[in-house]
């Protein structure tokens, strides 16, 4: 079995009352909505990846947030905290191969929250009352009902 490093970013629009997804295309989440995300390439960090990934599959420029805000960020000169994310997982791919997600958040990195153009195929913020019309997997759904009363309660 091969693990792979990857991402999945669950991004707010400006005022919080949607999240970012994107309608997969390929098995085995072909025609779902998930998060954005993908491989964490070699040289990158997961960060890196994040903002990489958002930025090809949406448009969207965006900053990741720390899920956990208040916990020094530099601990000392040779070693920065990274933001943490909300959690990491590990997901079945297929049988030959495995993920091990960073689930993280992200935010919009200022600009407006209109899909652009060329992404608005597959591209749909999701409000918490379209969460249970949309196809996607049911822990996707699950987290994004958590991610919004977390912010309500923000």
């Amino acid at each position: 079995m091969r693990y792979e490093y990857a991402v999945n970013v669950f991004v707010f629009n400006s005022d919080y009352t949607a999240l970012l997804f994107v309608r997969r295309e390929k098995p085995p989440f072909a025609g779902q909505y998930l998060p954005p995300g993908g491989h964490i390439e070699q040289g990158e960090n997961p960060l890196e990846a994040a903002v990489r990934e958002v930025r090809e599959e949406t448009g969207f420029e965006i900053e990741v947030q720390d899920f956990k805000a208040g916990v020094p960020i530099v601990l000392d000169s040779r070693t920065v905290r990274m933001p943490d994310p909300i959690r990491i997982q590990v997901e079945y791919i297929d049988r030959h191969h495995k993920h091990v997600d960073f689930v993280l958040l992200g935010e919009l990195a200022g600009g407006s929250d209109r899909i652009p153009d060329a992404y608005r195929e597959s591209v749909a913020w999701i409000s918490v009352n379209e969460l249970k019309d949309v196809e996607m997997p049911r822990n996707v759904k699950e987290l994004a009902a958590f991610l919004f009363r977390y912010k309500q309660e923000d």
